[in-house]
């Protein structure tokens, strides 16, 4: 190749690692990011909310799941849904601060629940 391409790759190159470097690229970043997290992804981490406090979300949001159950609302579905899905959040947010295996997204499946569940009673949790 000729020099003026060369000098034109150059200063292309040059262009994009300095608007890469100034933040100006945002999906240059956002690819980076998606490799990083796919080569190192993030270790859960024990949540910063106490044991005493866990119990008694899970029993709030049990009790709430039995309400949705027996009632006759409208969106009875959605509800349930939604107050499942905040039951398993604070199962899982509970296994991870008291070092239990658990599977690591929500929603569970019933067996995954159940298991869970035996296995944060086994811990001394009681809710």
């Amino acid at each position: 190749m000729g020099d003026v391409a060369w000098l034109i790759i150059g200063m292309t190159v040059s262009v994009l690692v300095a608007a890469a470097l100034l933040g100006h690229l945002g999906w240059f970043e956002r690819g980076v990011g998606a490799v990083w997290r796919r080569i190192r992804p993030a270790q859960p981490q024990a949540d910063n909310v106490s044991v005493e406090q866990l119990a008694a979300d899970l029993r709030r949001l049990a009790a709430e799941l039995e309400r949705c159950h027996v009632q006759d609302q409208p969106a009875k579905m959605a509800r349930l849904t939604a107050a499942a899905l905040a039951y398993d959040w604070v199962l899982l947010s509970a296994a991870r601060t008291l070092d239990v295996p658990a599977p690591e997204h929500a929603p569970l499946r019933p067996l995954e629940r159940l298991e869970t569940e035996a296995a944060l009673a086994a811990q001394g949790l009681d809710w």
